[in-house]
């Protein structure tokens, strides 16, 4: 299974597009992940909307937070920093959705 994380930017979306190529060149299950999905959220669409025409599942969009980076400098994995913040919660629910593909 490959999992592709994405930000929604034309340089990302290209990414994807070649990451998600290889892996269906390999008959490797994807799903994709939008990070930051709320900085470009017209991006994020085009990224869902391709997607869906392409039959990969999105499995999560995790928004911009600055905490992240309050994490990182801790040294701590965000969610166990802040396990209450919209981020945290967010990467629960992706790595929720990803165990049902395992």
């Amino acid at each position: 299974m490959g999992l592709i994380v994405v930000e929604p930017t034309l340089s990302g979306i290209h990414d994807m597009e070649r990451a998600l190529g290889l892996l269906n060149h390999f008959k490797i299950p994807s799903f994709v992940c939008v990070n930051k999905y709320d900085l470009n959220e017209e991006n994020t669409s085009r990224i869902v909307e391709f997607c869906g025409s392409n039959g990969v599942e999105v499995v999560g969009k995790i928004p911009f937070d600055p905490i992240v980076t309050e994490a990182m400098v801790a040294g701590k994995p965000i969610v166990e920093y802040s396990p209450e913040s919209r981020v945290s919660k967010a990467i629960a629910e992706l790595w929720k959705q990803t165990l049902k593909h395992l």
